[in-house]
C-alpha cells in the first residue's frame, strides 16, 4: 500500500506540476492580448506548478521529505470565485466542487493532468469550493507518514 501511495503522490506532484507548467507557458505564448494582469496571474500559476514539481522531486529523493509536498497540495484545496479574484488549481488529479452564489447552483470539475484558473477583476459571481483530490492527497501523505497507525 505504501508503494501505491508514493506513486500516486509522485504522479500528482511531478507529473501534474510539469503538465501545468507547460499548459500555462503555452497559454502565455499563444495569447493574443497580454495584459499586466494576465502576465502576473500566469506567472504566479507557473511558480505554483514548479513548486509542486520541486516538492515531488524532494519527496522522490527522500522518503521523509513531505513538508513541501504538504504545502503544495494545501495550496490546491480552495476554489474561490468573486468579482475581485478567481482561483483554482489542481495538479495531477482534480476533483473540485463549488457552490456559486449567483443562482445558488453548484459546479463540479474533474481533471487529469492539471487544471487552473487565476484571474483578477473578472465577471465571476461569488462562490467557494474545495478540491477533494487535494484533500485526498493530504490524507495519503498522512497515511504514508504514519503507516503503523493504519
Amino acid at each position: 500500500m505504501e508503494k501505491l501511495i508514493r506513486r500516486v503522490l509522485l504522479f500528482a506532484s511531478i507529473g501534474g506540476g510539469s503538465i501545468g507548467s507547460i499548459m500555462v507557458a503555452i497559454d502565455i505564448a499563444t495569447s493574443d492580448q497580454l495584459t499586466k494582469e494576465t502576465v502576473i496571474s500566469n506567472g504566479l500559476l507557473i511558480v505554483v506548478f514548479i513548486y509542486t514539481v520541486y516538492a515531488g522531486l524532494q519527496f522522490s529523493r527522500s522518503r521523509s521529505s513531505i513538508k513541501n509536498l504538504t504545502r503544495a497540495f494545501f495550496l490546491q484545496i480552495p476554489w474561490i470565485t468573486s468579482p475581485i479574484i478567481s482561483f483554482k488549481i489542481a495538479s495531477g488529479i482534480g476533483a473540485s466542487f463549488a457552490i456559486i452564489y449567483s443562482t445558488l447552483n453548484y459546479k463540479y470539475r474533474l481533471s487529469l493532468g492539471a487544471d487552473y484558473t487565476l484571474s483578477l477583476y473578472s465577471d465571476q459571481p461569488l462562490g467557494i469550493g474545495i478540491n477533494l483530490a487535494a484533500v485526498s492527497f493530504l490524507i495519503f501523505i498522512q497515511l504514508y507518514k504514519n503507516p503503523s497507525e493504519n
